[in-house]
């Protein structure tokens, strides 16, 4: 349901709700969750746009893409990202381009976007090139051993040694088996900033638990890492300054730009942990979709193979970014899965200002969910919206009268606060769809019914495994 088409300006009380507890509103079965799945269960019970109320907080929660797409037009002035997720991770000690509003987003915004700009995503190759090449090899043996793999967690401990060569030249090997106390701490931040983002009171700010003081020593740790490495990429640089310097790593690019925009040392700290969580965590989700619907779909990983074939080869994946170009298909398998399966199906704002969006009076302060996914799979939008078919996203199979609108993706948001990382995020799932599906036939060990949605901020697979036949 959208909202209907009057002369007067609709109220948030006028739209419709679910039904919920008389003191605590819709508060349980949220906190319960998963958040999006209750969400979109609420959709399909009152439409498009409705109301909850989460304790004392009322809650708009729009499925409607006209309507987000308006939203996010207005961030960063209009809209910001709701107060509580910026406190949650600025008590971390996160204040960047994620969380930082007004004149400090413009300040971060720009920096970081240049040091992950296409240009420099392509100089980075060779590392995506080198950490493709070590997954493949313990893919590989896990063949030969024929054990099931368990798909989300190789696929992290490759994001992760990854983003941390790519973030800082750090050189993690969590893929080859090696134990590391950075590995071991990262995993704890995301489920508690997600447990700690659906608390009613923040108790831990007055009694902390065991698991708070684990995040505690798990926040120094990567706290003082994360400043080893910010030491050692100044001294490389000023050994390098008189010369043209070529950034390595995104925390050389990144202070590179710092010299002429106004970044201090705690910013070029966010943004570096900003990428550590967010490349780790949000990629690996993708890449393990991916899988998990590839298994599903052998026909694809056969067009995939002759892709790669003719692409690049006898080579165990693409040698060069020309290359990488060229893998059109394992590029559409990409868009469909973030199409299905977005790692961040909902957008949680907060109105600066009074405003009307399409039709709806918004007061300064206004909370809104944003929906995003429920558009992404319905058939007014893309044809045979809950299937997977990855060949709606090249130009020349998808002809005349079928509904394609790749504009209602909003995986990586929309407006001026666009994510930073896609550029990085396709590179590495095209890479690792491509080579996986090159060389190996993929079988489900568990019967996909039984694999669900979770969600730890971000939206993942439940483990899951899978059997990996090499066809050499």
């Amino acid at each position: 349901m959208r909202l209907p088409k009057t002369d007067s300006v609709l109220q948030i009380r006028d739209l419709p709700t679910p039904k919920g507890h008389l003191l605590l509103g819709h508060l349980l079965p949220f906190q319960q969750g998963p958040k999006h799945m209750v969400l979109e269960k609420w959709a399909e019970e009152c439409g498009s746009i409705y109301r909850i109320r989460l304790g004392f907080a009322t809650f708009v929660v729009s499925a409607d893409p006209q309507f987000n797409a308006d939203v996010l037009k207005q961030r960063p002035e209009g809209f910001r990202r709701h107060p509580k997720i910026s406190e949650i991770l600025e008590e971390i000690g996160v204040y960047s381009v994620f969380n930082a509003e007004g004149a400090r987003w413009y300040e971060h915004r720009k920096p970081v976007a240049e040091a992950l700009n296409l240009k420099k995503v392509k100089s980075f190759y060779p590392l995506l090139l080198q950490k493709t090449e070590q997954l493949m090899q313990q893919c590989q043996l896990s063949s030969r051993q024929q054990d099931a793999v368990e798909v989300r967690s190789l696929v992290q401990r490759f994001t992760l040694d990854l983003t941390t060569a790519i973030a800082f030249g750090y050189p993690l090997n969590t893929l080859g088996g090696e134990k590391d106390e950075l590995h071991d701490a990262l995993q704890l931040v995301f489920p508690m900033v997600n447990k700690r983002m659906s608390a009613a009171i923040p108790v831990w700010r007055w009694w902390k638990s065991h698991s708070d003081r684990e995040f505690d020593n798990a926040l120094r740790y990567i706290r003082s890492s994360v400043q080893r490495f910010i030491d050692t990429a100044k001294s490389t640089l000023l050994q390098g300054e008189k010369k043209e310097y070529q950034a390595s790593n995104f925390l050389e690019a990144l202070l590179l730009e710092q010299r002429d925009h106004k970044l201090d040392e705690a910013d070029v700290f966010s943004a570096v942990f900003t990428l550590l969580l967010a490349g780790e965590d949000t990629t690996a989700n993708s890449i393990a979709w991916a899988l998990f619907l590839l298994a599903q779909q052998p026909s694809i990983v056969e067009e995939l193979r002759g892709e790669a074939i003719q692409v690049y080869g006898e080579a165990l994946v693409p040698s060069s970014i020309q290359q990488h170009q060229q893998l059109r298909l394992a590029e559409a398998v990409a868009l469909e899965v973030i199409r299905l399966k977005p790692t961040s199906p909902q957008l949680i704002l907060q109105a600066q200002s009074p405003v009307e969006v399409c039709g709806l009076e918004l007061p300064a302060g206004t909370n809104v969910i944003l929906q995003n996914r429920i558009a992404q799979v319905q058939e007014k939008y893309f044809s045979e919206a809950d299937a997977f078919r990855p060949h709606r996203w090249l130009t020349e199979q998808c002809p005349a009268g079928i509904q394609h609108q790749p504009e209602i993706v909003r995986t990586f948001g929309g407006g001026a606060r666009y994510c930073p990382g896609k550029h990085l995020a396709m590179h590495e799932m095209v890479i690792v769809i491509s080579s996986i599906c090159k060389q190996f036939d993929i079988q489900m060990a568990e019967a996909p019914s039984t694999i669900a949605e979770a969600y730890t901020f971000t939206m993942h697979p439940e483990s899951f495994r899978v059997r990996l036949r090499s066809i050499r």
